[in-house]
């Protein structure tokens, strides 16, 4: 990875709603996430829906202003300090290190700004490429649902990550 590759986590605003329609229907997005491609008013429903619930949705845009994916922190629950993280980035954008920083600066966040002390993900099995990557931030394997996704004709497992504060060191 580039050290010198940087990027910014910044509001996610409805203008870049368009760029979000362009990555949740790239072939490989459909194909690791496991669902149909959507329109663009479902792809604005689904934002809504986010801020209704008061996730926390950042855009990440590389030095030279370029939005290539979005982050976010859902199911937010203070109660419990856990939340759910969940990113996806641009056809463009992927293999270049971006996914890395993004995720950890957005882990910082929500251990170091909103006090959380887990935080967790769900990824498909066949997605090998997020799970080495998950691993390697510092993600345990805390279980995996069997056959719990159907994607491509056929069921695939879904394993469950997770992340605690005592566990980050950065």
């Amino acid at each position: 990875m580039n050290e010198y590759k940087k990027i910014y986590l910044i509001p996610f605003e409805t203008t870049h709603i368009q760029h979000l329609y362009k990555w949740l229907n790239d072939e490989q997005a459909i194909r690791m996430v496991g669902r149909i491609p959507l329109t663009y008013e479902k792809v604005v429903q689904e934002v809504e829906k986010k801020r209704m619930n008061d996730d926390l949705i950042l855009g990440i845009e590389t030095n030279e202003q370029v939005l290539v994916g979005w982050v976010f922190l859902k199911d937010i629950d203070y109660a419990h300090g856990r939340a759910s993280i969940g990113i996806l980035l641009s056809s463009e954008a992927r293999g270049q290190g971006y996914g890395q920083i993004a995720m950890e600066q957005m882990i910082d966040l929500g251990f170091k700004q909103l006090r959380l002390n887990k935080i967790y993900l769900t990824t498909r099995g066949l997605n090998e490429q997020a799970i080495a990557l998950y691993k390697k931030i510092g993600f345990v394997t805390e279980g995996i649902l069997r056959n719990h996704a159907y994607v491509e004709g056929k069921y695939v497992d879904t394993y469950f990550m997770g992340i605690l504060a005592s566990e980050w060191n950065r």
